[in-house]
């Protein structure tokens, strides 16, 4: 028995680093050893596309009872959110337009009448600034 057990295990042992190299070595091989994985997984697909349909209706329709249980909640949710993000905007628009309003008006140097910012003349008293 022990006798035997010398014989297999070194064939096994080549055999299983003769694929290795061969594998490693060979894009054919591995091609091929490839496309035999696909068809086994295109195979297990097809066979468990009805599992697979019931599973996502049967997710459909858990969120769809979660929904429905918390819709009171999430709606308040979804308000608050809206106004949080309403009060936000306001705020950044009416910084934006209290800076441009600051940076688009000068004064004219000779009678002191407001004018815009890339005025190169007054437009009460012509003068250039």
């Amino acid at each position: 028995m022990f006798q035997a057990m010398f014989i297999i295990v070194p064939i096994f042992i080549g055999l299983v680093f003769f694929f290795v190299i061969l594998s490693i070595a060979s894009p054919k091989f591995r091609g091929k050893m490839m496309s035999r994985q696909f068809k086994s997984l295109q195979y297990m697909m097809e066979e468990s596309k009805d599992d697979l349909a019931k599973l996502s209706g049967t997710a459909v329709g858990i969120k769809k009872q979660i929904l429905d249980e918390n819709e009171d909640a999430l709606m308040d949710i979804a308000h608050k959110e809206a106004k949080v993000r309403n009060v936000g905007i306001k705020s950044a628009a009416k910084a934006v337009k209290e800076g441009l309003k600051e940076e688009d008006t000068i004064y004219c140097k000779h009678c002191g009448y407001e004018i815009d910012s890339d005025s190169k003349f007054c437009k009460k008293c012509g003068k250039e600034q």
